[in-house]
């Protein structure tokens, strides 16, 4: 091992960002995206994942990766069910923060933070880091919306979450975009439990979605016209 190793990279800026936080099937997807300043983002025109079509958003992620250096990781229902029984989501997302800065050693990361008080979202992230990593971490809300290299990240997450979903559509059919509010998701869940007794690979079974599922029962899930 290098005698650098754990050390920050001089002037590398990071952006750290997730996409699935809120599906009720499929995994959560975190990534980092680090460049020495953020000139040739800018000229890309990086902007939120949320706000690009799917295919300016492929684009945006190939020209990051040509330029940046990156990481992603995908955090499967499995852990994220423990997490969110023991110690909650916000916990989980901040050990995975602490891992892609500790991959890439930025000197600044910038996080798009799920709590109002960033500040004490960097500190915890900052008590993850491996000694000698010297790495100021900044936290804001709506950081993927006003920091080119957060929204870089957030790209590549969306990119990661949607290549996963597409696998898991290869194994069990179309189930939609994962999210609560999309009815081929909930349709398909519903089916799902009806026909086999359980809930499908990739759910997450700490969702109160799935609470809500088990308790309602209405025509629609009989047939209407069955009678």
């Amino acid at each position: 091992m290098s005698d650098d190793a754990g050390k920050a990279t001089p002037g590398l800026i990071a952006g750290i960002d997730e996409a699935g936080r809120g599906p009720v099937l499929g995994p959560m997807a975190v990534a980092i995206v680090a460049i020495e300043e953020d000139k040739a983002l800018r000229k890309l025109g990086v902007r939120d994942s949320k706000q690009l079509s799917p295919r300016r958003r492929r684009e945006l992620s190939t020209a990051i990766r040509q330029i940046c250096e990156c990481a992603v990781e995908l955090i499967e229902p499995v852990t994220i069910d423990r997490w969110v029984a023991e110690r909650g989501l916000n916990r989980l997302e901040e050990r995975a923060f602490a891992r892609l800065i500790t991959q890439l050693a930025p000197t600044v990361a910038f996080i798009d933070s799920p709590e109002l008080d960033g500040e004490k979202v960097g500190h915890r992230v900052s008590t993850h880091l491996p000694p000698g990593l010297d790495c100021q971490i900044i936290a804001q809300t709506k950081a993927d919306q006003n920091i080119p290299v957060v929204a870089a990240a957030s790209i590549l997450a969306k990119e990661a979450r949607e290549a996963a979903m597409e696998r898991l559509k290869d194994e069990l059919g179309d189930c939609g975009s994962g999210y609560p509010s999309d009815e081929r998701t909930i349709t398909f869940l519903k089916q799902y439990r009806r026909e086999r007794g359980k809930w499908p690979p990739g759910t997450r079974k700490s969702w109160k979605t799935l609470k809500r599922l088990e308790q309602k029962v209405t025509l629609d899930d009989f047939g209407e016209n069955n009678g």
